[in-house]
């Protein structure tokens, strides 16, 4: 078995609530069909209908955005800036955090669910952008960075204050694992953010189910979109007109995507 291989079972073995992940990739590795790379074409996609984060929040929500969140709330944010700065594990940046916030803000999303959390950026935007809202509350799935002693620093973006009162539930599990118990107990969702398994499969997996559990005029976003055709595929299968973001990273253009689903489309 090569090194890499046997440091990943090593990693799950040590990780048994994890390990039926372990099992799946095993399962996908021997018996799944290989992915085509359809990064290009997605790319090329994106770009053809991609508008910037300040006119995408507009289109959403009907009203230009205003202040961005770490603006709002810059100690919270110095805060959690301290924290991952002391990380010995880099799991990425903020993302498009303010696209986050806003929507879930004037959207009055009081059920959200996220897949991928690393440091917690997108969480912190949404349990701000929840505060005030009676009840609101945030279920983040996330399965540590497989190879990488990362479990004690996920989330660490968000404050102990936001984490009070049963507003925030962290599940480390994987998305197979953790995503159809934590729909069926929310009982339907207002708004959903999808930053993980980043794979076409992964992503046909898991679209459907989150698509399902929406409520009619909840809003579904998920993140770098120009991976592979998935989220294009999808949106073509459920006849909804996405709106394809461009956010500036590093240099480089990375691409989320929103469809908001149309009343009479179910829960």
């Amino acid at each position: 078995m090569p090194l890499g291989k046997l440091e990943s079972a090593i990693w799950f073995l040590k990780r048994p609530k994890l390990f039926p992940q372990f099992v799946h990739l095993v399962g996908r590795k021997i018996f799944g069909r290989r992915e085509v790379n359809t990064r290009v074409r997605s790319e090329r996609w994106c770009e053809r209908y991609a508008i910037d984060v300040e006119e995408a929040i507009e289109r959403v929500t009907g009203a230009r955005m205003g202040r961005s969140v770490a603006e709002q709330y810059p100690e919270v944010f110095a805060g959690a800036r301290l924290r991952v700065q002391g990380s010995p594990v880099e799991m990425g940046g903020p993302g498009v955090i303010d696209l986050l916030y806003w929507i879930v803000s004037r959207g009055g999303a009081k059920r959200a669910i996220e897949t991928g959390v690393a440091y917690g950026w997108s969480s912190l935007a949404i349990l701000l952008a929840q505060k005030g809202l009676e009840g609101a509350r945030l279920t983040s799935i996330d399965m540590p960075y497989v190879r990488a002693d990362s479990d004690s620093y996920v989330g660490i973006a968000v404050p102990e204050e936001l984490k009070s009162g049963n507003r925030w539930e962290l599940i480390r599990r994987a998305d197979r694992q953790a995503l159809p118990g934590a729909l069926r107990r929310l009982h339907g969702i207002d708004f959903c953010h999808y930053d993980s398994d980043k794979t076409y499969a992964g992503r046909m997996w898991a679209y459907p189910r989150l698509w399902a559990a929406l409520r009619a005029g909840g809003c579904f976003v998920s993140d770098d979109i120009g991976d592979n055709v998935g989220f294009r595929d999808f949106a073509e299968h459920i006849g909804v007109s996405p709106v394809v973001v461009r956010a500036p990273h590093g240099g480089k253009a990375r691409y989320a995507g929103i469809l908001v689903k149309p009343v009479g489309a179910g829960r």
